[in-house]
């Protein structure tokens, strides 16, 4: 579905991406989304070639390297769901391509800096944090190595994030811009949104690594690294959730904002444990049946 003879809307979509993008990373995710359904594939891919090179060329590559990732982690899943495949598939491949994207283009840009090693990345970041952070907050205690170490979840963190804000606001996108908005049957219904179940066992085993002493740092670090992505795709799991209570006891608009604020604003951790412990209890399930209870009566 392409629109037709609106120049503005494409060059207010496309700016406003940019912007977000500048600004937040992973916000323009949206609008990314919304160029892509409305404008067409070859529209959308040659503006993602051209900001991530503008980014490059005016200087700012680590943002290049990121809006790059992200350009190519939702490009590769809108892809891959207009051929019906499933969500799931489709997000990791998204998400793979993203990182792929993004090694490449990191290494090509450390190799300039003359980064060859585990060691020399070390010593950039603290030279990186002695000069820039350490500087506006000296009393911050930071591991570098760290750091380095858990980059790739990082990575990994930021690109679900945009994917999950992309799906999540791209209707509220096409409202406000007064576009028409294809449906596809592949596409993935958010309040239904359920990490795969074998997700629960990897993240067991990865908590188990950060927690017991098995004196190999390679499995520890292993370990941070995929609890921190779980985290992140509990934490979409447990939204689902409380946007289903929400519905379900018609919560008002003042009593909604109050809960996003206070459980999603503060107590992030808290939002990501309901996803986990959903494996087990299905929230969703329990709350149909309770929707449906009155009515049966």
């Amino acid at each position: 579905m392409r629109v037709k003879n609106s120049p503005r809307k494409f060059l207010a979509i496309f700016s406003i991406s940019v912007v977000l993008s500048l600004l937040t990373v992973v916000f323009g995710a949206p609008l990314m989304r919304v160029l892509r359904i409305t404008y067409g594939a070859l529209a959308y891919w040659l503006l993602g070639i051209v900001i991530t090179a503008f980014f490059w060329f005016i200087g700012a590559p680590a943002l290049s390297v990121f809006v790059g990732s992200i350009w190519m982690t939702l490009g590769t899943y809108m892809e891959l769901e207009r051929k019906g495949l499933r969500w799931t598939a489709s997000a990791l491949i998204g998400i793979i391509a993203g990182c792929l994207f993004f090694s490449g283009a990191a290494i090509f840009n450390l190799e300039k800096l003359g980064v060859h090693n585990l060691a020399e990345a070390e010593t950039l970041v603290k030279q990186f944090m002695t000069d820039k952070v350490f500087a506006m907050n000296p009393g911050l205690q930071v591991d570098a190595g760290l750091l380095v170490q858990l980059i790739p979840s990082a990575v990994v963190i930021i690109l679900v994030v945009a994917l999950g804000v992309g799906l999540m606001f791209e209707r509220r996108v096409f409202s406000l811009l007064d576009l028409p908005r294809e449906r596809v049957a592949s596409q993935l219904k958010l309040l239904e949104f359920r990490v795969p179940d074998f997700v629960i066992w990897v993240a067991m085993v990865a908590f188990l690594l950060t927690m017991e002493n098995f004196n190999v740092k390679a499995l520890e670090i292993l370990g941070m690294n995929i609890v921190n992505v779980c985290t992140v795709l509990y934490f979409f799991q447990g939204l689902a959730i409380l946007e289903v209570s929400l519905r379900t006891f018609k919560a008002g608009a003042l009593l909604r904002a109050a809960i996003y604020i206070i459980l999603v604003g503060q107590l992030f951790p808290a939002v990501s444990a309901i996803g986990l412990i959903d494996y087990w209890v299905d929230f969703r399930k329990r709350l149909r049946k309770m929707r449906l209870a009155p009515k049966s009566n």
